[in-house]
């Protein structure tokens, strides 16, 4: 079976596993008594479509919780353990920073555990029910990454330049994708700027299986914040992505633009506030 066969079989096999769930009958017997904790799961906007997420661990108990490691304890990632330097405080909820690994997408129908590690024992625990889907969520959404870069793979052609479009300065260019192994038909329907610039795309785009290269126009357009602090304060301004389907399958790809593209839109972003000061 082909890898694309392979990613398009785990994707219709993936299962959304209910409230119902229980998790072991018991934990491995810790060194020292298991601290009070409550985990869950999630990830900062700016991180979608990435592997950067967040253990939240909720310190229960009446002592200082030291964590010296956080990660999953599941099929659908594997095991993984990401060291931490952090103390929790009595009642304190704190987001501890992980690294996803690579999705196994042909697995995954168990309950999640998430792992805490402190100096002198080890706690794996279910995450709450909100934390198990958001991470099957996460998950999901990278077996269909995966399920697209089987088909293609994405950049930014080199017909990038400064124009115009709606009347402002803007970086105009086209997307790049070219066939992989994969022999399904892919459409690119959509594109999403971030808060600095806007991503436009004005008709969808097909990528036939027998074509070897397809271009798919984009403009990426000035936002509506000029204000120093805006602009100053932005964590992820070039987070683009794209909407796109394939085999069946309705999904979001993080498309970040090298440095040149980079460079246009903040050009075009600057001529741009001029423009409207000048107007205003």
């Amino acid at each position: 079976m082909t890898r694309t066969g392979r990613l398009l079989a785990a994707l219709a096999g993936l299962l959304v596993v209910g409230a119902g769930c229980s998790g072991p009958d018991e934990d491995p017997a810790p060194s020292s008594p298991a601290p009070e904790v409550t985990l869950s799961f999630t990830q900062l906007l700016p991180d979608e479509g990435t592997r950067k997420a967040l253990l939240r661990v909720v310190n229960e108990s009446d002592e200082p919780l030291p964590v010296t490691g956080a990660g999953l304890h599941w099929s659908g990632y594997g095991e993984f353990l990401d060291p931490q330097d952090s103390t929790l405080a009595p009642g304190q909820t704190l987001d501890l920073h992980v690294l996803l690994p690579d999705a196994h997408c042909g697995e995954g129908d168990e309950p999640i555990e998430g792992v805490v590690r402190t100096p002198d024992t080890e706690v794996v625990q279910e995450l709450t029910s909100s934390g198990q889907e958001f991470l099957r969520h996460l998950w999901l959404r990278g077996c269909q990454a995966d399920l697209v870069r089987s088909q293609v793979s994405i950049s930014y052609a080199d017909d990038w330049h400064l124009g115009v479009a709606d009347g402002e300065p803007a970086a105009l260019g086209s997307l790049l994708l070219e066939r992989n192994e994969g022999e399904e038909a892919l459409t690119v329907r959509s594109a999403r700027g971030s808060v600095l610039y806007d991503a436009r795309l004005d008709a969808p785009v097909v990528a036939e299986p027998s074509a070897p290269t397809t271009l798919v126009p984009l403009a990426i357009m000035p936002g509506n914040r000029c204000d120093e602090h805006a602009r100053g304060q932005a964590t992820a301004p070039f987070t683009f992505r794209i909407t796109v389907t394939v085999a069946g399958t309705f999904t979001r790809v993080l498309v970040p633009p090298p440095v040149r593209v980079q460079e246009l839109a903040t050009e075009a972003l600057d001529r741009a506030c001029v423009q409207r000061a000048q107007e205003g």
